[in-house]
């Protein structure tokens, strides 16, 4: 009998991509876990923490999801106190979406698990090895973004 071995050559290019498609997974799923919210209520706060006040639409466009969507994540939030919707002061059909006074509150505890996460990552990585990795993986967002059609979002930010 014959086994074959499921594990890949690190060496192999499928496994770069699923190793770093876990590691994003296993963050997000992390975080999400820390903070009590869905992966979805996250990105809609962190995009509102960019520029707090769009409308329905320009944060779907922004997310890359349908309105409706969109609209189901701020009910949700809504429902908790995070965001709330205000009139839009051109547009009366329109409402812009404003994260709260309670959502600032508590913005030093998300802060906090995601220090309290990176403390817990890069454990056992000495400083220098640490710093290198971060030069690589802008190489590598680099690299992509160079191969990435024009109509890919800006997400170049550090």
């Amino acid at each position: 009998m014959v086994t074959q071995n499921t594990e890949r050559d690190e060496l192999d290019p499928f496994y770069f991509i699923e190793l770093f498609a876990e590691v994003g997974a296993l963050l997000q799923h992390n975080y999400d876990s820390r903070s009590g919210l869905s992966r979805n209520q996250t990105r809609v706060i962190v995009t509102l923490l960019k520029t707090d006040g769009l409308t329905q639409t320009e944060l779907a466009d922004a997310l890359g999801i349908h309105k409706v969507s969109a609209g189901i994540y701020i009910s949700e939030l809504e429902e908790i106190g995070l965001v709330e919707r205000r009139p839009h002061p051109q547009d009366g059909r329109a409402k812009c979406i404003f994260l709260t006074p309670v959502l600032h509150e508590l913005r030093q505890g998300g802060e906090q698990i995601i220090v309290d996460m990176h403390k817990g990552i890069i454990e056992g990585i000495p400083p220098e090895e640490y710093l290198q990795l971060l030069r690589y993986m802008r190489t590598l967002r680099d690299n992509l973004l160079k191969m990435t059609p024009a109509e890919m979002p800006d997400r170049t930010a550090p």
